[in-house]
């Protein structure tokens, strides 16, 4: 578990899905993923249960904290709000941010998702000892600014490597080293 001023991001459960599943209907979270539009819940708990027996991905549940000023569920409760995928870990070398997102596009813009992306940054150079940590993001998508605000740095453009919905599309694929994280961190 990680936990950040605002923030509690557990690995993600079987009973996560109640969650994933709607947000992962909303344009507003899907616009900038693959994630096929439409998709029913089996497909949804399906790839969970792939991606939870895959030794080679983790699953993240963001948690807005109940004592957070942005405010938790009712009555100071805790309430999930976002999600992180990790995929592709090789442990002591590299890893895919494969996934992360805010799904209530009321608490974007406070920087929870920054608070979010630097927690898994601490935990992949940190627990998991990786050497390289990297993601990809289409074209136009916000997000690209603030990867590159917390370090992460532009490699190139992958033309149509990534689609949804039949449509393919660029990704800019960026990444950051384990000596690019300890600079910034000290």
């Amino acid at each position: 578990m990680m936990e950040t001023k605002d923030l509690i991001i557990r690995e993600s459960v079987f009973a996560d899905i109640e969650y994933f599943y709607p947000w992962e209907q909303k344009p507003e979270v899907t616009e900038f993923f693959s994630i096929r539009d439409g998709q029913t819940k089996e497909e949804v708990i399906r790839k969970y249960i792939k991606d939870d027996d895959d030794p080679a991905a983790r699953q993240f549940t963001i948690v807005l904290k109940g004592s957070s000023p942005l405010g938790g569920g009712a009555q100071g409760e805790d309430r999930p709000i976002g999600r992180i995928v990790l995929a592709d870990i090789e442990e002591g070398w590299k890893a895919e941010l494969w996934r992360i997102y805010i799904a209530d596009t009321s608490l974007r813009g406070h920087g929870l998702g920054k608070q979010a992306l630097l927690a898994m940054m601490d935990y992949c150079f940190k627990e998991l000892a990786l050497e390289r940590l990297y993601l990809d993001h289409y074209t136009g998508n916000p997000a690209g600014f603030l990867y590159q605000s917390v370090g992460f740095r532009y490699e190139g453009v992958l033309r149509k490597n990534c689609r949804k919905n039949g449509v393919l599309y660029d990704v800019h694929l960026m990444s950051m080293l384990r000596e690019e994280y300890e600079a910034k961190t000290c």
